[in-house]
């Protein structure tokens, strides 16, 4: 399974009839653990998922530990996997939405180019630090955000707090290109954010303090510095 794709139908049905969502939706598997994100059908804002995962006599296992709509979780989903052509099929049998079970079906291409990188994985920010073009700083120590990388894609996804103290996700996903060990391009394909963010290229900068974390640097247009640091899931 490890690879990334892109999804191409999505199909919830009740018993009695099929009906076809209209979502883009980028699914990542790394070694050990998978993550989607999309936006929401009512909105743009992120509606993802990342956990770890085992294939079991013939079965597909994922076990969620995040959810935007939950936050923290313990959920295991039984999917039956299919390839197909151009990528697989997956089916579950038994959905949750608004207290009824319904059965989902989503079919997925294979995007991602096979190039392996030294990101390749997934990842959790442990600390973020914003610098504006007047040189002042803020300090995040607590965020919560989610981001792998693997085939030549990375998904990124952040849940924050608004003014009102809701609880909000965003994302972004796109392929990804190495310069190097120590930069990156970034292309956002998708995203919460389509007004600043969607299409537009970030040259990265790199560093590895350890074998386990990497801090990623983005020199913006007008000087302002978004510095983040993030430690690998194992």
């Amino acid at each position: 399974m490890v690879g990334a794709y892109s999804m191409t139908t999505q199909v919830l049905n009740d018993g009695t009839k099929d009906s076809v969502l209209d979502r883009k939706q980028l699914k990542i598997y790394t070694d050990h653990y998978m993550m989607y994100a999309s936006p929401n059908l009512t909105d743009s804002f992120a509606n993802f998922g990342i956990g770890q995962y085992e294939i079991k006599n013939g079965q597909l296992y994922e076990y969620v530990f995040y959810r935007a709509e939950t936050g923290e979780i313990k959920d295991t989903v039984s999917l039956s996997i299919e390839k197909t052509v151009d990528g697989y099929r997956q089916v579950i049998e038994s959905f949750p939405i608004q207290g009824k079970n319904y059965r989902l079906t989503e079919e997925y291409r294979t995007v991602g180019t096979g190039e392996k990188s030294p990101l390749d994985g997934a990842w959790k920010q442990i600390k973020n630090v914003y610098i504006n073009s007047k040189g002042d700083s803020s300090v995040n120590n607590n965020p919560l955000e989610y981001k792998t990388f693997q085939s030549g894609y990375f998904i990124w996804a952040i849940t924050v707090k608004d003014s009102a103290n809701k609880k909000t996700s965003v994302f972004g996903y796109g392929p990804f290109v190495m310069d190097g060990k120590n930069k990156s391009k970034e292309t956002v394909v998708n995203t919460t954010f389509a007004s600043g963010l969607l299409g537009k290229t970030y040259e990265v900068e790199i560093e590895y303090p350890s074998a386990d974390i990497y801090k990623q640097t983005i020199t913006f247009a007008k000087g302002e510095k978004s510095i983040e640091i993030y430690q690998k899931l194992k």
